[in-house]
């Protein structure tokens, strides 16, 4: 018998197809999803941010300001111990970079600030009004460490974002607690740095402060209102100094005697001459505010070859650059190894490094710090040409 040639109407056509599209975008999809867990955690990093044994920089803010730039948010650090995270410094764009990092901000319980210039404390707001909003009705207390005038940041930080969470706490069966006198409790405790020494502890950590020579040129009457810190940060895998804004200091070169780590801001003059040039031209602005400007800038920072000699005198194992905007990091890493021997990183925002025991350690051997994660940023891309990879690649030559 012959066979029957069935035939297929229009309609059982469109339906086919719309089976097969139907099918071929679940396949798609799948193999999408796949792909972007894959480079999410490729992308993220090589190991969980975290984990316990090692200590831990994050980075997610890594320029000086202002003014604001796209591809950097402003300076703010998350140092992690055996997974306890605790910030230092909070500019603009820090609440940011935890979303993408993956960090839940009502996870952190400490904050310190090394000073209050607004690139460093301007994020401040934004990282209470997240814990706030997203902590339970009755938070424990987010102790706050810094300079005098902290506790007026933090007041005015939180007095800030009342005026987004009054109105709901006022409203019958708020999810919040409820006003207390017309006003919401808040959680966010200060704690004034007066002087050098010991100025936190814990079961994690012990931090020391300095006094650097950021506020160097300041009038003597505002000098006891304001100052500017570098902290000591002992950990159980080894020391990490943050020195946040500063001039040459023999108190942070002693500070820093034997860390492990240095993470230190740096300047480059040549850069920072062509700007003060090229706004004196756009704003006509006065000899006497470019020579102060250019002052700040010497006097109350360092350059590469600065970092470098209070690094070799305090005879710190590694170096990590930030507080800068580099055309190229690259060129910073090699102006600094002229005058320090040790590895030489310039970090980038979201980037992490390691600090502890590896493989190669030798019995003799301190703890190694290394690159151990990074977050990719879409917004990123190199400048001057250079591919990614050719800048990390120059780090550490």
């Amino acid at each position: 018998m012959m066979a029957t040639k069935r035939r297929t109407t229009p309609h059982c056509r469109l339906t086919a197809s719309f089976g097969r599209l139907r099918a071929l975008r679940s396949f798609t999809l799948a193999v999408f999803i796949a792909a972007a867990v894959t480079g999410s955690a490729a992308g993220q990093s090589k190991s969980p941010i975290g984990a316990s044994g090692r200590t831990e920089i994050l980075f997610l803010g890594t320029a000086g300001g202002p003014p604001l730039r796209v591809d950097r948010s402003e300076p703010s650090t998350l140092l992690i111990v055996d997974g306890r995270p605790y910030l230092i410094d909070c500019g603009i764009g820090t609440i940011r970079r935890m979303l993408k990092a993956g960090i839940n901000s009502e996870s952190i319980k400490t904050i310190f600030f090394t000073h209050l210039h607004a690139d460093h404390d301007m994020g401040l707001a934004d990282v209470l009004e997240n814990d706030f909003f997203r902590s339970e009705s009755s938070p424990a207390a987010i102790d706050i460490y810094g300079p005098p005038q902290t506790k007026d940041l933090v007041d005015a930080a939180f007095h800030y974002i009342t005026f987004g969470f009054t109105a709901f706490a006022a409203a019958p069966g708020a999810a919040r607690e409820g006003l207390v006198n017309g006003e919401l409790k808040n959680p966010f405790v200060a704690h004034e740095i007066e002087r050098d020494g010991l100025a936190y502890q814990d079961d994690k950590i012990r931090v020391t402060a300095a006094e650097n020579t950021h506020y160097t040129l300041m009038l003597p009457q505002y000098r006891q209102q304001m100052k500017s810190y570098s902290y000591r940060i002992e950990t159980p895998h080894g020391v990490v100094v943050f020195t946040g804004d500063t001039g040459p200091s023999d108190a942070v070169t002693r500070l820093a005697k034997g860390a492990d780590v240095l993470v230190t801001e740096v300047e480059d003059m040549g850069e920072v001459t062509k700007f003060v040039n090229q706004t004196e031209a756009q704003h006509a602005s006065s000899p006497e505010r470019r020579a102060a400007f250019m002052a700040h800038m010497r006097q109350e920072h360092v350059d590469e070859e600065q970092v470098g000699e209070m690094a070799s005198k305090a005879r710190v194992r590694a170096v990590v650059l930030y507080h800068y905007d580099p055309i190229d990091p690259g060129e910073h890493v090699a102006k600094v190894k002229k005058y320090f021997s040790g590895p030489v990183f310039a970090s980038a925002d979201l980037e992490r490094y390691c600090l502890g025991k590896t493989e190669a350690n030798g019995p003799q051997d301190g703890p190694a710090l290394r690159v151990c994660g990074k977050t990719s940023i879409n917004e990123s891309k190199p400048t001057s040409g250079r591919t990614r990879q050719q800048i990390i690649r120059r780090r550490t030559k």
